[in-house]
């Protein structure tokens, strides 16, 4: 059975797996987290999708340096041999004190993990979910708890089918609505962006005739408690916008 091959600017999923270092299997789990349809790794995907995917994940894998060659030293301690030549004779005793000072594997195995790369989307939403954590919770040693992580994971999730539904294919664009919003109901930004409303013009305070009124909610605080139509926040801001531009 001959197989198409994917329209232009289109990709199989293994090809676009394969370019992120990353096994098949791997990639279509994540797809389907994120409501696309894909059954297998020669499934097609859509620009849009493969535009997202690699905008959330493509700037964590380093690139390849056919020049640049590895220490002995990254194979561990065994392998450098300047290292055990350089070693000082230590007792037992020695030793032992000094293992014991050094902070737990698994310790320092998370604050590995911790420190990783995030997209920038999924660092802004985190971010916003720790500004909810209750004051009584401390910071745990790893940084983050694990249902701030999976809160942040599936707001991420939503926002990504929000940038695909027309809200911005742009990172800056999306973290600006995720400070406005608090990380929360990406499709009311979807909703105003379509507007050609910007997150600026969204977090302004107007009142009557498009002024500015430090009394009042934001516009986008209103729209989202339902207090104004979409409508009513297209008018006010394209009064607001002639106030500025009449001087």
């Amino acid at each position: 059975m001959r197989l198409d091959p994917p329209p232009k600017h289109a990709m199989r999923v293994h090809e676009l797996a394969k370019e992120l270092g990353w096994p098949p299997s791997q990639l279509v789990d994540e797809l389907r987290s994120r409501g696309e349809w894909v059954t297998s790794a020669m499934s097609t995907l859509e620009a849009p999708v493969v535009r997202a995917v690699r905008r959330d994940f493509a700037a964590a894998i380093p690139k390849a340096d056919p020049e640049e060659t590895l220490q002995p030293a990254l194979y561990g301690d065994s392998a450098d041999l300047d290292a055990i030549t350089d070693m000082p004779d230590e007792t037992f005793a020695e030793a032992l004190a000094r293992i014991k000072s050094e902070p737990p594997r698994r310790q320092m195995q998370a604050s590995s993990k911790e420190n990783r790369w995030r997209p920038p989307v999924l660092q802004a939403l985190l971010d916003e979910v720790i500004s909810q954590r209750p004051e009584h919770l401390s910071q745990p040693s790893n940084g983050h708890f694990g249902w701030e992580m999976k809160k942040a994971e599936q707001w991420h999730v939503q926002w990504a089918k929000a940038c695909l539904n027309g809200l911005a294919d742009e990172d800056p664009v999306a973290i600006e609505w995720i400070r406005l919003s608090g990380g929360q109901r990406p499709h009311l930004a979807v909703e105003l962006s379509r507007a050609d409303i910007t997150p600026d013009e969204a977090g302004l305070r107007l009142g009557y005739n498009g002024r500015i009124d430090p009394r009042m909610d934001t516009l986008y605080a209103r729209f989202r408690d339902r207090r104004i139509s979409r409508s009513e926040v297209i008018v006010a801001v394209r009064q607001w916008r002639q106030n500025n531009a009449a001087g």
